[in-house]
């Protein structure tokens, strides 16, 4: 068969054989999850999330206090003043628990209270 060919033909056949196909079309949430992290939107929404739960958890200390970063299990919270903070460390162990009962995906391992007024 390859006698049959013109050389223009064979070089032609050839290239077909060795073409190399792209491959199927990404999903969009593959797209969707590469955008969200190139642009920061998720780590936007996540402090978010964390003060609707610390709202929940800490009640009526939520006024005098604030969240800051998890960072390896260990959440930052600004406090107000010295007795929040000392109420806080009184109730440390619940709140921590509620939160990991609330929170996907991350959990709570302590608490590092500050004393900042804001």
């Amino acid at each position: 068969m390859a006698n049959d060919l013109t050389p223009d033909e064979q070089r032609f056949d050839d290239l077909r054989k060795r073409q190399r196909f792209s491959s199927v079309t990404p999903r969009i949430d593959s797209i969707l999850s590469r955008l969200m992290a190139k642009t920061g939107y998720s780590r936007v929404k996540a402090p978010n999330a964390l003060d609707e739960i610390w709202a929940d958890v800490a009640g009526p200390l939520v006024s005098a206090t604030k969240t800051g970063n998890i960072r390896r299990g260990v959440l930052d919270v600004i406090c107000k003043n010295s007795a929040v903070m000392q109420e806080l460390t009184f109730q440390k162990q619940m709140v921590i628990q509620q939160l990991n009962a609330k929170l996907d995906g991350q959990k709570i391992k302590d608490l590092k209270l500050r004393v900042v007024d804001f």
